[in-house]
């Protein structure tokens, strides 16, 4: 997932000081939507923040949709590598696995700036990440590949869609915990996971048969 781009991005750079042009822009515009909130941000303003031109801004990105964009596919790789380091433990079975994520994913909200309000790209569009598939279907589609292969999971022609309302409870469950309280309310992040584990489970006991070759 770290080679993914977003669309709305004119230059990805690959050159040290351009990639760190590349990053001041996106952190200046993540710090900024916790400070003045993304509908109050402007290119002119991410250009002043950043000490940056606004020639040079747009350089690399189309407009603030385009950042954003890069955001949250910044965000989705920084949590699907972590998830990656989570299932390499050959010790973690799914259901402590799936509390892992959780708190990955708890840990973003406390740690990354801008993401409890944009989290994977959903408050600026549904389909940021893409631009065809939902960002949470992205999500879900990477979760299921990493699943089938790290536990031997049979594929089920349903499981992707399964694995897209765990990470839609999820999601909802957390964005409920970090509503108010900016170090997240406990009730909520310890039920996130007694829930998905429990839906998991259920699904994967029903009786199912692979079709025969």
């Amino acid at each position: 997932m770290s080679n993914a781009s977003a669309t709305g991005v004119r230059h990805r750079p690959r050159q040290d000081r351009s990639a760190q042009r590349y990053e001041l822009i996106l952190d200046t515009t993540a710090a900024l939507i916790d400070e003045v909130g993304y509908p109050s941000i402007t290119m002119t303003l991410v250009a002043k923040r950043a000490e940056m031109s606004g020639p040079g801004l747009y350089r690399y990105f189309d407009d603030l949709n385009g950042i954003a964009k890069a955001l949250a596919m910044r965000n989705l790789n920084r949590f699907m590598d972590a998830v990656n380091a989570l299932l390499a433990d050959p010790d973690r079975d799914w259901p402590d696995a799936l509390s892992g994520m959780v708190d990955i994913y708890a840990d973003m909200y406390r740690s990354e700036p801008g993401f409890r309000w944009l989290r994977l790209g959903d408050s600026v569009s549904r389909t940021l990440i893409d631009g065809t598939a939902s960002n949470k279907s992205v999500v879900a589609k990477h979760t299921a590949d990493l699943f089938t292969v790290r536990y031997e999971v049979d594929y089920r022609p349903d499981l992707i869609e399964h694995i897209e309302a765990i990470v839609e409870i999820a999601d909802a469950l957390l964005a409920k915990a970090f509503e108010t309280n900016p170090a997240g309310n406990e009730f909520f992040i310890k039920e996130t996971p007694r829930v998905i584990n429990g839906y998991l489970a259920e699904y994967l006991a029903r009786p199912y048969e692979l079709p025969k070759k």
